[in-house]
């Protein structure tokens, strides 16, 4: 049972491979976290790239506006913080706050402040200098945190959304595949417990085998023993009573060997005038399913002398052929006389 106490300690307690999974995991949230960081950073260096194109492009809208703006002016005496109202109304993007400061008067009165409040950041402004109406003006720009913020947001979690679903269900593909492995562990497990007690079996029943072996060994020499310190000679004969087999004292008996008389009907080594008595022994051993006993000479080789002998005949019969043939035995019997 040394093959069994090894199988039973190489059963398996845990799946095997679950470092797969875990390492499936990890590999997958490390790379969606630095796909997101990188996504984050390119989306922040594109917003502040619109922005400062936004910061530009009304910069580059007061320049191309100011000469007519300028010739309003002269025609009509309008200020600029009024027709600069008008000149921005519709052109600044929601999420920008825009102020204009001249540079020729000290004064903290801008010349124009739209969608300046607390929500944007004043510490991400961008400003720049122009000269307009002869005048030196500062135009500053300012951005909604949320217009810098949100598109690097908006890629993280896209990022982390689309890596973490991807990697939990590699992680989790991979947990049903050790499963499955772990059950086929054990199945394997299992086979090779029964296999090794079916080899013990096989062992046993090889041993039980040998000794049966040996013990019809011993009965058949023992029956060949006894039937040669007997004397009798032995007849196997088939249901039509052709001898099948005779045992080799029939040499002693009849001068005849034992593979002349195969497939001989038996009846032909009886005297002529006893063979009906041997056909009613037949008949009565197999009527009565008993031994029936009838004395009668055998011809001799020499067909001139005859061998009183006492043949004892037992019919053969199974279930499923009905009779099958006869066993007979044949003793010297020398107080016999044929008879007339």
């Amino acid at each position: 049972m040394e093959r069994s106490e090894a199988t039973e300690r190489r059963k398996p307690v845990v799946w095997p491979g679950l470092w797969v999974p875990l390492l499936l995991l990890t590999a997958g949230l490390m790379t969606t976290a630095l796909a997101a960081h990188l996504e984050a950073r390119r989306a922040t260096a594109a917003a502040d790239i619109r922005f400062y194109a936004q910061h530009q492009a009304l910069v580059n809208h007061l320049l191309i506006h100011t000469p007519e703006a300028a010739r309003a002016v002269e025609a009509g005496g309008q200020p600029a913080s009024r027709w600069l109202v008008g000149l921005f109304d519709g052109a600044l993007p929601e999420t920008l706050g825009l102020r204009i400061d001249t540079l020729e008067r000290h004064t903290k009165e801008p010349l124009l402040e739209i969608g300046i409040d607390g929500s944007l950041d004043p510490t991400r402004a961008l400003r720049t200098e122009v000269n307009a109406l002869g005048e030196q003006w500062m135009v500053t720009t300012l951005p909604a945190p949320t217009a810098l913020e949100n598109p690097a947001d908006n890629a993280r979690k896209t990022i982390w959304l689309v890596g973490g679903t991807l990697s939990v269900a590699a992680a989790g593909l991979a947990l049903v595949l050790n499963r499955r492995l772990y059950h086929q562990a054990l199945e394997l497990h299992d086979l090779e417990h029964r296999e090794s007690g079916a080899d013990q079996q096989i062992t046993n029943l090889q041993v039980e085998k040998s000794i049966l072996r040996q013990a019809l060994n011993d009965s058949e020499q023992r029956s060949r023993d006894l039937v040669a310190l007997s004397g009798a000679v032995i007849w196997e004969l088939d249901e039509n009573a052709r001898i099948g087999f005779v045992s080799p004292q029939i040499a002693d008996l009849l001068d005849r060997a034992p593979t002349d008389l195969a497939g001989q009907a038996m009846e032909a080594l009886v005297a002529p005038e006893c063979q009906a008595h041997f056909r009613q022994a037949l008949a009565a051993a197999r009527r009565d399913n008993a031994i029936e006993r009838v004395d009668l000479p055998l011809l001799h080789h020499d067909q001139e002398n005859r061998v009183p002998v006492v043949l004892r005949v037992r019919a053969l019969k199974d279930t499923v052929h009905g009779l099958s043939g006869y066993r007979v035995s044949t003793l010297h019997h020398v107080a016999h006389s044929p008879p007339a």
